[in-house]
């Protein structure tokens, strides 16, 4: 899956505008591939509710994490385990699929962002994912810009405060990238 995501992750490093003085959160970070992306950083932190693929984390930034530059931990999503006002920028790439409620996502993504903080979501489209056998809508939640649109609207996102952008991938894929402007609360 680390090659399928490579073009998707860098669609969303490059909409977000990650630069080397911010603080950035990967939500749902898996082996941490997009984190060592990300390159050097004032900060790098990821939480994945996965022992095994935090641990996987861990390893890849193992030096980063030794000097006090980046940190990884086993959490939730809907409780992110950091302080108020921590972030710059926050990753959730591939992961509202297993989201149950992305209003409180939002919510916890505005807790720990400081101000001009940003998150960017990466999603497969809908239309391409109904061609998965392997990510059907019992196991993934399915999305089009519309269905993103309705859930930030949940969320009480205004909608001058993101931008959906299509991305066309190998194999007649589609994805979406989303970008949120995030006013901490």
């Amino acid at each position: 899956m680390r090659l399928a995501n490579r073009r998707p992750s860098r669609a969303l490093i490059d909409a977000l505008g990650i630069r080397a003085h911010h603080r950035a959160l990967d939500i749902g970070c898996g082996d941490g591939a997009m984190l060592a992306m990300l390159g050097d950083l004032a900060f790098r932190a990821g939480v994945d509710r996965s022992a095994t693929m935090a641990a996987a984390a861990r390893r890849r930034l193992g030096r980063a994490i030794r000097t006090g530059l980046a940190d990884i931990i086993q959490g939730d999503m809907l409780a992110l385990p950091f302080a108020a006002g921590s972030f710059d920028r926050i990753i959730a790439a591939n992961v509202l699929y297993f989201c149950s409620d992305i209003p409180a996502l939002l919510t916890e993504c505005r807790r720990v962002s400081r101000s001009g903080a940003q998150l960017g979501i990466y999603v497969t489209a809908a239309q391409s994912m109904a061609r998965w056998s392997f990510a059907g809508p019992a196991t993934h939640r399915h999305f089009d810009a519309s269905d993103l649109e309705q859930e930030f609207a949940a969320a009480d996102v205004r909608p001058d405060d993101f931008r959906i952008i299509s991305i066309a991938l190998p194999g007649g894929v589609e994805g979406l990238v989303a970008v949120v402007d995030l006013h901490p609360i």
